[in-house]
């Protein structure tokens, strides 16, 4: 006879396969689990929208509760403490909303549990990627994002450029079209009542955080990195991040303001959305602020990165979220239904339509057989951030879609945090400094001792720079 300890264990663990296996027995297959979902989360799903539409819909459904945890507003903060509470055990939490570069990380620290079955084929190829981790998979991607390319269509036509298609040609592009709008505007000619702001040719986000390192990447790729390499000093790799970040700074010192090194995704949006930049660098959340704030007769539009030259590889850094769950929840049947039922084809086609970029394939389609979001039209038009019956403008499906097909996910390591510390202090010192090789040799150096776990020094300034 089994003990009613044992017994009552080997229930949970059986319960926490319930999806995937029938080995259970039926008194293990009906044991119920109390209390609400809690789910951890950072303040962009605390509040109103169309994710707690979402929950709300599968809480009717199921008849049970969902309790939102939201943690700092920083992805730091919010990094920090899922880890001290899983790895003390008691978080209490049962499903963690996860930054998509956290998935190793996590998954090597014991925080996550493993997901019992392998992802569908509908999921993007690139986004799926994100919670792959030693041959296992450990969550479900929920949202995601790519880099876009934003310009100002109106000046591009007025000044008779086409989108540049490359990196050297937006950088030439950029050159003659802010030089020829900030002369014109300097003799007064024009449409201007008052001087317009002078106008750099790009902005991004180059200030020392996560941002950073995400152009920094884009920059090395589009010099001949493999996003999938695990060294940026072997092989074909060799140089990439080198000349990577030698562009960063190349674009810097000639079509960039030097404000640039403080700018994050929103400051970055700003100088955009007041005229001060003819393109910029960033994510499609940001497409309906730029609508919203762009000046009465000013036009934008947004395509995907400009491509390298050595094969026409457009590829971006993925953004976005992941769903896991706990690895100590006690409520592991609950956390999975509503995982699925956040990332289902329906529930992502809901997102897409409201302002997400969604991560399967088919929420994509304009076909009969597409999915249909079955939220009702009024909560439906609600949008994220817009009022009632007021659809926020988002980038063009098609665009968003092709940039997704095109991106690739940060480099999966358990050490991917130091890795990214260590780009932010070496490619900030590089750009901030006098120029030279020596910090940017020797962050590859660091970069590969990042990721493999080594014992990383910290990276000289500029005053080291030789």
């Amino acid at each position: 006879m089994t003990a009613p300890r044992t017994r009552a264990a080997a229930a949970l663990a059986c319960l926490a396969l319930l999806p995937a296996v029938s080995s259970c027995t039926p008194e293990e297959q009906t044991l119920p689990e109390r209390g609400a979902i809690v789910l951890a989360t950072g303040s962009d799903l605390s509040s109103s929208g169309i994710r707690q539409d979402l929950i709300h819909a599968w809480e009717k459904e199921h008849g049970r509760t969902v309790r939102i945890v939201r943690l700092p507003d920083t992805a730091d903060g919010q990094r920090s403490q899922l880890l001290a509470a899983g790895q003390s055990g008691n978080g209490g939490y049962d499903v963690l909303n996860l930054d998509v570069a956290w998935t190793a990380e996590f998954a090597e620290a014991g925080v996550i549990r493993p997901w019992a079955t392998r992802l569908d084929g509908d999921f993007l190829d690139s986004v799926a990627k994100t919670v792959e981790y030693d041959g296992k998979v450990w969550g479900v991607p929920f949202n995601t994002d790519a880099g876009l390319l934003y310009y100002r269509k109106d000046l591009l036509k007025e000044y008779h450029h086409a989108v540049p298609s490359d990196w050297d040609e937006l950088k030439k592009t950029a050159q003659e079209v802010a030089s020829a709008y900030n002369r014109k505007a300097a003799e007064g000619t024009g449409s201007h009542r008052t001087k317009p702001p002078t106008m750099y040719g790009m902005v991004a986000q180059l200030r020392p955080y996560e941002g950073l390192t995400v152009n920094t990447l884009e920059s090395a790729w589009a010099n001949g990195g493999d996003p999938d390499a695990t060294s940026f000093t072997k092989g074909e790799q060799i140089g990439a991040l080198q000349q990577g970040v030698t562009d960063l700074k190349g674009r810097l010192d000639s079509i960039m303001p030097h404000e640039a090194t403080t700018m994050d995704e929103t400051e970055s949006r700003r100088w955009f959305a007041d005229g001060r930049a003819l393109f910029m660098r960033n994510w499609p959340v940001e497409y309906a602020s730029v609508a919203e704030k762009l000046a009465p007769g000013e036009q934008f539009d947004v395509t995907q990165l400009p491509a390298r030259r050595s094969d026409g590889k457009r590829m971006s850094v993925l953004g976005g979220q992941n769903l896991a769950i706990s690895a100590g929840s006690k409520r592991p049947a609950g956390a999975r239904s509503l995982i699925e039922a956040l990332t289902g084809p329906r529930s992502e086609r809901c997102l897409l339509e409201r302002g997400f970029a969604a991560t399967r394939d088919s929420a994509y389609r304009e076909t009969a057989e597409a999915p249909r979001c079955p939220l009702p039209p009024a909560d439906a038009e609600r949008g994220e951030h817009g009022a009632a019956g007021q659809p926020e403008p988002r980038p063009d499906t098609r665009t968003l879609h092709e940039a997704l097909l095109a991106a690739e996910p940060r480099p999966r390591s358990a050490h991917y945090q130091t890795f990214s510390k260590v780009v932010q202090l070496g490619v900030s010192a590089f750009l901030n400094g006098r120029g030279g090789t020596a910090i940017a040799d020797r962050l590859a150096r660091e970069a590969d001792d990042a990721l493999g776990g080594r014992g990383v020094p910290p990276t000289r300034g500029p005053a080291d720079d030789g």
